[in-house]
């Protein structure tokens, strides 16, 4: 690749088994938020690209000579998340919590047997939500419980026929996309949803390969109190097959859902991940064998500008996008079962160490009922089949625990369709500042 941006392949190796923000193209002023945080031979994947587009961004980082205190970690109380974009849901915890509901948006109406704050819990999403543009927002309550929501299923054929695996989102600063489009068979929507009961405003920010787009409509979105948007990207600027996407709120408590449908050549849907900040570093993890080699891989972008990308892997009958979230630290949730299966994680330890991961599968009563631990030497990349190194008999689903320095995905695949869920960590604690009197 030219302009200083480089591609590197991360090799592979195979699993062990071991016992029990807001910013603008070049020339704005911009601020960046730091990150928060085989078996099956059914599917040939073409040769994947960049999502054919990099968004360039110069980023101004203020720095300190004081660092002062390192933030402590404090337990989260509460979680609340929007589910859209597909027909399932599955919704859980890494432990027992004290409470939980889920309403409609907008409305307000309540929704039963949809949540539970001790077990996980698999239901009929479409259902629940009816016609029109609805979202359910769910809030999970206890303490470091880390309540979580994945929107499953098969979408119709006119939003590209595909298997879709994607987490609900909660609130969001920055939201950045890279390979969503607005062209008439290549389509992004964004599902915008109020989580609070004031009135939240953001902005929308497109760029082309050949630079900034101009989003009419995109400065300035107002998503009323307790109300759900659609913002389908084609009625802020149409006719462009890739796009690069950046979401920031300017005010409210706003979720924000990307669905990426495309009916053309490569038809197929996926729910995307909203991306880390740009980086001039950035790991793309989750490339199945016959991509771009015989074993599986990850891709390393090396660029001297920060950027954000996303790779796009096509089957013959669907697609899968894989995103830049980062490593994580703790435990990351996979649901396991139902209309989904039983998926494959691929793993990549980018730095020069090892890391080891524990995976442990886990039954509807959130209790263990089997573990395993993995190795990822450095520099590499593996392919986990969980039904090998798990008893999955019973299991719901996989908590994929990791010490960071290592990034991945689950890859599902049923009925000749894949989907692809990067790995993120379950909202048990949060960062914040250590607080000390003024001198």
């Amino acid at each position: 690749m030219s302009g200083g941006r480089r591609v590197e392949r991360q090799p592979s190796r195979g699993p062990r088994r071991a016992p029990g923000r807001r910013s603008s193209a070049a020339g704005d002023a911009a601020r960046r938020r730091p990150r928060t945080g085989g078996r099956r031979s059914g599917l040939p994947a073409l040769l994947p690209a960049l999502a054919a587009l990099l968004v360039l961004l110069a980023a101004l980082v203020g720095t300190s000579d004081d660092p002062g205190e390192a933030p402590r970690a404090v337990p989260v109380q509460e979680t609340r998340y929007a589910c859209a974009g597909g027909p399932g849901l599955v919704t859980g915890q890494v432990e027992a919590g004290r409470s939980a509901s889920a309403r409609l948006s907008p409305g307000g109406d309540e929704v039963a047997d949809v949540v539970d704050p001790a077990r996980w819990v698999r239901s009929d999403l479409a259902r629940a939500l009816g016609r029109g543009d609805r979202s359910l927002v769910v809030t999970q309550r206890g303490e470091g419980s880390g309540g979580v929501g994945f929107v499953t299923g098969v979408l119709g054929a006119a939003r590209g026929d595909g298997l879709v695996v994607g987490r609900c989102p909660g609130v969001v600063d920055d939201a950045w996309y890279a390979g969503l489009g607005s062209a008439q068979r290549h389509l992004g929507v964004l599902v915008l949803t109020n989580l609070s009961q004031t009135p939240a405003v953001l902005d929308v920010t497109l760029w082309s390969p050949e630079g900034p787009v101009d989003a009419v409509g995109g400065e300035g979105l107002v998503v009323e109190a307790g109300s759900t948007r659609t913002v389908r990207l084609s009625d802020l600027a149409a006719g462009e097959d890739v796009l690069g996407v950046h979401v920031a709120r300017r005010r409210g408590a706003v979720a924000v859902a990307a669905l990426d449908t495309s009916t053309g050549s490569a038809q197929g849907s996926e729910l995307v991940s909203p991306m880390a900040s740009p980086s001039r570093r950035v790991v793309l993890a989750g490339l199945v064998g016959g991509s771009v080699g015989d074993g599986p891989a990850a891709l390393r972008v090396v660029s001297d500008e920060p950027v954000v990308a996303s790779a796009s892997v096509a089957s013959d009958g669907d697609l899968s996008v894989l995103e830049d979230v980062g490593d994580w630290t703790g435990g990351a949730l996979v649901p396991v079962g139902g209309a989904v299966g039983e998926p494959d994680l691929l793993l990549t330890a980018p730095g020069d160490a090892g890391r080891t991961v524990v995976v442990e599968g886990r039954g509807p009563d959130l209790a263990r009922r089997d573990r395993a631990e993995v190795s990822v030497p450095a520099g590499s990349t593996v392919r986990v089949d969980l039904g090998r190194v798990l008893d999955l008999d019973g299991v719901s689903s996989v908590l994929v625990r990791s010490d960071g320095g290592v990034v991945g995905t689950a890859q599902y695949t049923a009925g000749g369709r894949q989907a692809s869920l990067a790995l993120q960590a379950a909202p048990v604690d949060v960062l914040t500042p250590r607080v000390r009197p003024a001198p």
